[in-house]
């Protein structure tokens, strides 16, 4: 047809040789390559897994080495003391002490668990951001598609107007015409040209915010040639309430949550429990003494005096607290209801969730409705411009109803591009909603 050649002649007339053409696909793999927020959710991830040890967890013997060199030079000059004068006393050595928890009521396989949840809890959060980065993406990328669409239509009606112009100013030159009807459609030309000025600056509009979600500059050389269409489906309301139930990830944070407290009660028993352990200690030390006097017994120095010193220990340590006036008890039961919370939150979580994905269904329905009434009015409005064109020329019609009739046609082309791209955004937060993006 003569519309939609015009229509998709205007849409290419933008593109030039040497770009590149940008896809849904395209932009989704960008944006999970180059996102920040990705890149510091890997980072996390990292760095729960290195923490996720047992000797975190607190398994492993522990074992310090402490080493020592003491000097003390002392001048005694006190008549009781047994030893008078000026003498030095020194040492040197190191000592090595391991400890090691053999039973503590289970709280190290609790500290385990919760070592793999957080790393659990990092996954998960990348996860969400994916999902959260694909929505993004996928609804910034259409609306390029959207303000495109626009632009097209508008520059279709721009050459209606232009054909009009063209038209009436041959009528005029051979008196058919006046002065006010050509003014009128140089005023109609004007207006269309105008409009596709600003709806140019809304395309690039579209197309900044993308490249700055997918982290890319020169948003010139991207070119968008897809179109906004879709085939309306059948949806099982069943389906998305399972995957929703499985998949979304406020429902899978609120889970998580639930396994940590869990743990905590856990680990709020284990405290009624007794610790047993280990410790031992071995060490080693280099003494040595001189006193600053002569031996009254032969006359020389006293020398100086060299001893060595070797320990070791070895010991078994059980500690059980039998009784705190009740904290602990009150701590487990503190636990447990905090147990009994996570769930009615879940629940509470699951039927706003659900009345959401109602919503979002019952909506998507409505626009499948509102597309199908604007295929026939832009039908309608076609043939209505055709017609009025005729009676235009035939002088049965002025500039002005003219004018009307392309308005008409205008806006039922927007309302067809709208309805297309209102269900396109409906259907992703459908996905987003469920946890799963799907083609």
């Amino acid at each position: 047809m003569k519309y939609t050649y015009i229509l998709l002649l205007s849409l290419f007339s933008c593109f030039s040789f040497g770009q590149q053409v940008m896809t849904l696909e395209k932009a989704l793999s960008i944006g999970l390559e180059n996102n920040f927020g990705i890149k510091i959710a890997d980072k996390a991830i990292e760095i729960a897994e290195n923490n996720n040890t047992w000797a975190r967890a607190g398994k492993t013997p522990t074992v310090d080495l402490n080493g020592f060199f003491n000097n003390n030079l002392t001048s005694d000059n006190n008549p009781a003391s047994f030893l008078q004068g000026t003498f030095y006393n020194g040492s040197i050595g190191a000592t090595a002490n391991a400890n090691w928890v053999l039973y503590n009521g289970g709280r190290i396989a609790l500290s385990k668990d919760q070592l793999n949840l957080a790393v659990g809890q990092e996954k998960l959060s990348k996860s969400s951001d994916i999902n959260f980065l694909f929505r993004t993406i996928y609804q910034q990328y259409y609306e390029v598609v959207f303000q495109q669409e626009q632009l097209a239509v508008l520059n279709q009606v721009l050459v209606l107007s232009q054909d009009r112009l063209a038209y009436e100013t041959t009528k005029k030159e051979f008196g058919s015409s006046n002065a006010y009807n050509l003014l009128q459609f140089e005023s109609s030309v004007l207006a269309d040209t105008n409009s596709i000025i600003s709806q140019e600056q809304r395309v690039d509009v579209a197309k900044r915010n993308l490249n700055n979600t997918l982290d890319i500059s020169g948003y010139e050389s991207y070119t968008y040639s897809d179109r906004l269409s879709i085939n309306p489906e059948e949806i099982d309301a069943d389906k998305l309430r399972q995957a929703l139930s499985e998949e979304n990830y406020t429902l899978k944070s609120l889970e998580m949550i639930a396994s940590l407290n869990k743990l905590n009660t856990g680990i709020a028993k284990a405290a009624t429990k007794p610790t047993v352990s280990i410790s031992g200690s071995v060490g080693f030390a280099e003494n040595g003494f001189k006193f600053f006097a002569d031996d009254p017994n032969t006359g020389d120095p006293f020398p100086f005096l060299l001893s060595n010193r070797f320990t070791g220990a070895i010991n078994a340590n059980l500690s059980w607290n039998l009784y705190d006036g009740g904290v602990r008890n009150d701590n487990i039961q503190s636990a447990k209801i905090q147990e009994e919370i996570d769930q009615l939150t879940i629940l509470e979580a699951k039927a706003e969730l659900n009345n959401q994905l109602d919503i979002l269904i019952d909506n998507y329905y409505n626009q499948v409705e509102l597309l199908q009434l604007t295929d026939r009015q832009i039908q309608i409005a076609q043939q209505n411009l055709k017609i009025t064109e005729e009676r235009f020329k035939a002088g049965q019609l002025t500039s002005l109803d003219y004018r009307n009739v392309q308005n008409q046609y205008l806006n039922a082309a927007y309302s067809k591009v709208g309805a297309i791209y209102s269900l396109l955004i409906t259907k992703s937060e459908i996905d987003f909603l469920v946890g799963v993006f799907e083609d």
